[in-house]
């Protein structure tokens, strides 16, 4: 998608982080923005920030990811807007702290809610346009925990989902092309984001916050605008994987190399 003027993107986790910073910038491309996330009050900030980088038009719209019904209410509300939606970002994200063993299933239902399901959720409700259209594209916010699982323990359900956001990407990439639709999979690394605030967003169904003491993990974190600009680069190019963080390559290669150094046993 390398014209991106006038069109519409939807992104989810809009409000602050990585989401806003490419919401910014995709507003200095001209796109119209919809902003979806849990909070009102943020997102109605976000929105001021969106406006005044030249978007032509910035909806700011509630939506849990994690329950389909209000994704549907989303995907009403936007085509009723704005029409189609060209440019889909599935970035909410939430985490927790603590050893597997400490985790409860409120707290495992809570981050597959969101970081899987609501991606799913919204794959079922605005990728099926896209492919009656024959045109569009879908940008998945992976992470490195994801890619390299044993590199960042305490996060529990998070590695696992995102492993499994990895592989939906990877999956959806060439049928989609087939229908003229672009998916690009973000592995995102150290951001100066709020995803370690995740708790103040956790719906009451899911019951009460894990309190868990982790001792703050020391680790290089980039700009969230340094994301975005490599997001946006992606889809303009139709990237397959847009990687965050070059230096952990190496790190990345000892992963695998450990699991092909299975098949030669």
């Amino acid at each position: 998608m390398k014209d991106l003027k006038g069109k519409v993107a939807l992104i989810t986790g809009g409000a602050t982080g990585i989401g806003l910073a490419l919401a910014l910038q995709l507003a200095a491309e001209g796109m119209k923005i919809v902003l979806a996330s849990t909070n009102m009050d943020r997102l109605e900030a976000a929105a001021t920030q969106v406006r005044s980088a030249g978007s032509p038009e910035v909806l700011p719209l509630v939506c849990d990811v994690s329950d389909l019904a209000s994704v549907k209410d989303l995907h009403a509300e936007i085509t009723k807007a704005l029409g189609a939606v060209d440019l889909l970002v599935c970035n909410a994200g939430v985490t927790t702290s603590g050893d597997f063993h400490l985790h409860r299933e409120g707290d495992w239902k809570w981050v597959y809610g969101v970081v899987l399901d609501g991606t799913t959720n919204c794959i079922q409700l605005f990728y099926p346009d896209m492919v009656k259209r024959g045109s569009g594209h879908i940008v998945l916010t992976g992470s490195q925990a994801g890619l390299v699982p044993n590199w960042v323990t305490q996060h529990g359900p998070y590695t696992s989902a995102k492993a499994a956001v990895h592989a939906l990407g990877s999956a959806m990439r060439p049928e989609a092309a087939g229908h003229g639709v672009g998916v690009t999979t973000v592995i995102v690394a150290g951001t100066q984001t709020d995803i370690m605030k995740s708790e103040r967003s956790r719906p009451e169904r899911f019951g009460e916050p894990l309190a868990v003491e982790v001792k703050k993990r020391e680790a290089r974190r980039i700009p969230p605008s340094e994301v975005a600009e490599k997001i946006v680069r992606g889809v303009k190019e139709d990237a397959a994987w847009v990687a965050t963080h070059p230096d952990l390559k190496d790190r990345t290669k000892q992963y695998f190399d450990e699991i092909l150094a299975a098949y030669d046993r």
